[in-house]
């Protein structure tokens, strides 16, 4: 089959396009023949299409490849967006990845403009191939040994990569047949060798060596990529399965696991399910290592032990039999303000930012005497320790931890939830209620502590 066929075929193959679509364009060959095959496949379809230009800057050619670009783009009549990106050298992930990064969101960003949902990329067979032994080298499991896919979704935005079956010899062959027609010459970046970075040591060293001894290694690895996405479907849905079965929606935490239910999973299927609930949560996939070590501790805490993992911006918490995600303010009580006084002046409400929160004053039929709460001097602070609430005439005060154990009250949610004094006397503990001591009237006002960040007073 000619060249040109083979690529259009691969095209045709993609699924149902509507609009308008992009190509991610280079100017290097593969992106080149894209652009090229991509042009025609568009007219077929009446969709518009757009060539997107990445400009990294990492290279002393970076602006004449931007004028081959452009060059291209008005010899197919099709319209040509660029961005100008910096790459972080610094970057701890290297540089290839930086400008990976660096280069999706220069993407998005012209998708946007242009109104495209959807991206043509060039990746092709050797890349797969690629992808795969580097993601092998890197101690990738099934789902990273899947490698590329064929549709993916990032940021919104849909990328087709139609050419990951086809060779790169074939691609090229169509585009030295375009250059001799046509007089474009496509730009040829020399760091796809350079061995400095990892795909360079690679096409440069590893896998001419390959080649020379198993020269059908693209194919096998490419059907390897494929046979690992199918097993890494299979164990996310079993997964999936073992995590609706043991999680429960806890506000507002999102869902919370049942810790003993967890632990009744054997090892392999507790790891997946941990992976799985941690990205519900937006979270990233802990290296192995880590997630032994979570999955450890999570079985090994004693009942009554309150377990913290950090992971990134989040905690991951254990409270009696539930594991949760917390993701908000994690500073210690001390780095937050202690206290804060003010006057009731009979309005309904009273916003105290030092307290990230509201306290409602709520005027009912029976509740605290207003006038002994009105125009005198209140204070709002964090527990000390020690303290104690009578909750009804008819029982003693107890010392707030009780209260809040006996309430399901999480130790973090008590640290953020304020005490109201007046003067020397406790008046309210949020999460509790008031004082039964406190005078009362009819009518009274009722008090509500709404926190900015709800939760507070979540019960377990």
């Amino acid at each position: 089959m000619h060249a040109s066929e083979l690529l259009s075929r691969a095209l045709d193959d993609l699924p149902p396009v509507e609009g308008s679509a992009g190509v991610a364009f280079s100017a290097g060959p593969d992106s080149a023949a894209l652009a090229v095959m991509a042009a025609e496949w568009a007219r077929r379809r009446g969709l518009r299409l757009w060539l997107f230009h990445v400009h990294h800057g990492l290279h002393q050619d970076a602006d004449a490849w931007t004028d081959r670009a452009a060059d291209l783009a008005r010899r197919l009549d099709l319209p040509l967006l660029v961005r100008r990106v910096k790459v972080d050298s610094d970057d701890p992930a290297g540089i290839e990845a930086a400008a990976r990064e660096a280069r999706y969101g220069a993407l998005a960003d012209m998708a946007a403009e242009a109104g495209v949902a959807t991206i043509l990329l060039a990746h092709h067979l050797d890349d797969q191939a690629e992808t795969v032994l580097l993601r092998l080298l890197r101690g990738a499991g099934p789902d990273g040994m899947g490698a590329m896919g064929r549709e993916t979704w990032k940021e919104g935005i849909r990328y087709l990569r139609p050419w990951l079956a086809v060779p790169r010899i074939r691609i090229l062959a169509f585009m030295q047949a375009y250059s001799a027609r046509s007089g474009f010459e496509a730009v040829l970046d020399p760091s796809n060798l350079d061995t400095r970075y990892a795909r360079g040591i690679l096409r440069a060293q590893v896998l001419p060596a390959i080649e020379r001894h198993w020269p059908g290694y693209r194919s096998t690895l490419e059907r390897f990529a494929r046979r690992s996405a199918e097993v890494a479907a299979l164990l996310k849905e079993v997964a999936q399965a073992d995590l609706e079965m043991i999680q429960e929606p806890r506000p507002p935490y999102g869902n919370a696991l049942r810790l003993s239910a967890l632990n009744r999973l054997a090892p392999a299927r507790r790891a997946m399910v941990l992976r799985l609930w941690l990205a519900g949560h937006g979270m990233a996939a802990p290296p192995e290592a880590r997630l032994r070590e979570m999955i450890r501790q999570l079985q090994d805490a004693a009942q009554d032990r309150q377990l913290l993992l950090r992971h990134g911006d989040m905690q991951v918490r254990r409270y009696r039999d539930h594991v949760i995600v917390d993701s908000r303010d994690s500073r210690p009580p001390a780095a937050r303000a202690a206290s804060v006084e003010f006057r009731w002046d009979g309005e309904p409400s009273v916003r105290l930012d030092a307290m990230e929160g509201t306290l409602l004053f709520l005027i009912e039929e029976s509740g605290i005497d207003p006038a002994w709460l009105r125009n005198t001097g209140l204070t709002m602070r964090r527990r000390r320790g020690r303290e104690r609430l009578q909750v009804s005439p008819q029982t003693p005060s107890r010392s707030l931890k009780n209260l809040y154990q006996e309430r399901g009250i999480p130790s973090w949610e008590r640290e953020r939830l304020p005490l109201l004094y007046r003067g020397d006397v406790l008046v309210y503990a949020a999460g509790l209620g008031p004082d039964a001591r406190t005078p009362r009237a009819s009518p009274g006002v009722r008090l509500e502590w709404r926190p900015d960040h709800p939760g507070a007073t979540v019960m377990f």
